[in-house]
């Protein structure tokens, strides 16, 4: 605990450059009328979300925003869930276009496939709508390890990363076949007991991947010590320390409850970041 409580001390230093996103308070949620999703299927078939701007111009590049959602959850929570949906409203109201997939496996842990549909939704609305090269990213929970494996594999090269109680740590989730997503994670990587975890998952645990591979953005993510399900102290913190070491910029914001809290959700925050980079 001393130890994670120095790095957390040099990690709140940094936040103090990043325009008031120290505050883990949520802003009041932005009015949800009118921001209905729009269904496109990609080239893997499988149904992806797009919410657009009013504001939105065929002829203009647009800044958009991959939203990569937890477990339980399929893309369509950009419009259904309310916390999500809190910021996506900001930021789709601030000119952005938020876009999300249900991946070909719902509960996907950053596999082979799962990194083809990552592929396969920016594709596909890339050909849809006229979107800059890059797009911002948050990664929620699951989908921490579905961004950060997507990084590595090269299929995803974000100009910042927010990351809601973000797993970073395969092993950690996985837990030795005790953890409350190992059967999710054996379905998602085709084994079926504990001793064929390290061949299965080989080259798909970011936490074993090079920190250097995630040193080119910056990156926010909200945390809570009492998370029962995305422990701070083997996913979070440490996925920071490593990146930072390497010479990065990943910053945590301290949020409270376990997971899903109201706290982890603050759209000014995110949105003085996205626009800070």
């Amino acid at each position: 605990m001393q130890k994670d409580t120095a790095v957390f001390v040099f990690l709140i230093s940094l936040l103090v450059l990043t325009l008031g996103c120290g505050t883990n308070s949520r802003s009041a949620c932005p009015d949800q009328s009118g921001f209905s999703p729009i269904q496109l299927t990609d080239a893997n078939g499988v149904q992806t979300y797009g919410i657009v701007p009013a504001s939105y111009r065929a002829d203009v590049q647009s800044r958009w925003v991959l939203y990569n959602h937890g477990s339980g959850q399929s893309g369509l929570a950009i419009s259904t869930n309310r916390h999500d949906a809190c910021l996506v409203n900001a930021l789709v109201q601030a000119g952005y276009v938020v876009i999300a997939s249900d991946y070909k496996i719902q509960n996907c842990w950053g596999n082979s496939q799962c990194i083809r549909d990552i592929a396969a939704v920016q594709e596909r609305w890339k050909g849809y709508l006229n979107l800059r090269p890059a797009p911002y990213v948050i990664s929620e929970s699951m989908g921490g390890i579905v961004t950060w494996n997507a990084i590595s594999h090269g299929t995803l090269s974000p100009l910042a990363v927010v990351g809601i109680y973000p797993a970073c740590n395969l092993s950690n989730m996985y837990a030795g076949g005790t953890g409350p997503f190992y059967l999710a994670i054996q379905n998602d990587y085709d084994f079926s007991s504990p001793s064929g975890y390290p061949a299965a998952t080989a080259g798909y645990d970011p936490m074993l991947a090079p920190a250097s591979e995630f040193t080119a953005f910056p990156i926010l993510m909200w945390a809570s010590y009492f998370d029962t399900s995305v422990l701070r102290s083997e996913n979070e913190y440490p996925f920071a320390v490593r990146v930072n070491a390497a010479g990065g910029n990943a910053m945590i914001i301290l949020s409270s409850g376990n997971h899903g809290d109201a706290s982890n959700f603050n759209p000014r925050a995110v949105l003085e970041f996205f626009e800070a980079h």
